[in-house]
């Protein structure tokens, strides 16, 4: 009785301690510490890529949490993180998708910022992704075939133009076309040459006999415009003589005017009475009738002598 009693105790114990290992064990292989506690929060990004559950969350590089859940939510991405209650995300914290390995590894990596306002639990945040190996693998797929259908449209078109013999006649036959241009231009070349060569020559003669005849013209040219500048210089003086000549003589008529309207001279009073005016006139014809009288019957002369 008391050998099965013992039995029975040491089968109880062993499992007892096979459960504790066990409890132990599966906290040890989650990274699980039963005395922390642990926040949610859900991050929403445009794609995730490689990223699974479980891939941790680190803090400026501190791993202080892992992915609970990542599911679809509309156009986006939601990914369920727990990170530990000590840990406060403000909110001008920058939130990414990042890749850590060679084989396309996946983490979320959050860079806290210096706002004092946070994020409570449970908030939604927007967060971004960073291309990784994966992305660069894909795009290298997609340059590849891009590259492949190049080729492909290379090829189809050398085939239609260099291996197509009728292109090779059509640009044998060009070349000999241009090769006879090129002779016939060199030929015209070397036949103009010689005549324009002596047409600068000539040209270059004319200048310099150009040359020659304006500076031989040139000081006698001066000379001419010096003596302008003389003549030009004398009639500006003769006009000043002219105007002062032409002043004197209006002021001498002026004189002579008043002279002939006053009455207190010879001249005004001869002027201005009309009987003697009207005496002189008839003298004036009676000399006249006696020099007709004499010029038609000649003049007669008596002489008496007493």
């Amino acid at each position: 009785m008391k050998k099965n009693s013992v039995l029975y105790f040491s089968v109880g114990l062993v499992v007892i301690l096979a459960v504790v290992v066990l409890v132990f064990g599966i906290f040890f292989l989650n990274e699980k510490d039963p005395r922390e506690t642990f926040n949610t929060f859900h991050l929403k990004f445009t794609q995730v890529s490689t990223l699974v559950l479980d891939d941790p969350v680190k803090i400026n590089g501190v791993k202080l949490g892992k992915v609970e859940n990542i599911e679809l939510s509309g156009h986006r991405v939601v990914v369920t993180i727990r990170l530990r209650t000590d840990v406060r995300i403000p909110k001008d914290s920058e939130i990414r998708v990042q890749n850590i390995g060679i084989m396309g590894e996946r983490q979320i990596g959050i860079i806290l910022g210096d706002e004092e306002k946070y994020f409570a639990p449970g908030d939604t945040i927007d967060g971004q992704f960073d291309a990784g190996i994966a992305e660069a693998l894909g795009l290298a797929g997609e340059v590849c075939d891009s590259t492949k259908v190049l080729l492909e449209s290379v090829k189809a078109a050398l085939n239609g133009t260099i291996s197509n013999p009728e292109f090779q006649d059509r640009f044998k036959t060009l070349l000999d076309k241009a090769e006879n241009l090129e002779d016939r231009l060199m030929g015209l070349v070397q036949n103009t040459d010689p005549q324009l060569k002596r047409t600068l020559a000539g040209l270059n003669e004319a200048t310099g006999k150009v040359n020659k005849l304006v500076d031989g013209v040139q000081q006698p040219i001066d000379s001419l415009f010096a003596n302008t500048d003389k003549v030009v210089g004398n009639a500006n003086n003769l006009i000043g003589e002219l105007e002062g000549v032409t002043k004197h003589l209006d002021e001498l008529v002026g004189q002579v005017q008043a002279k002939t309207q006053s009455k207190d001279n010879t001249v005004g009073l001869l002027l201005n009475d009309k009987t003697l005016h009207d005496d002189l006139v008839k003298t004036v014809r009676s000399a006249d009738s006696l020099f007709r009288i004499i010029l038609q019957d000649g003049l007669d002369i008596n002489v008496d002598f007493f």
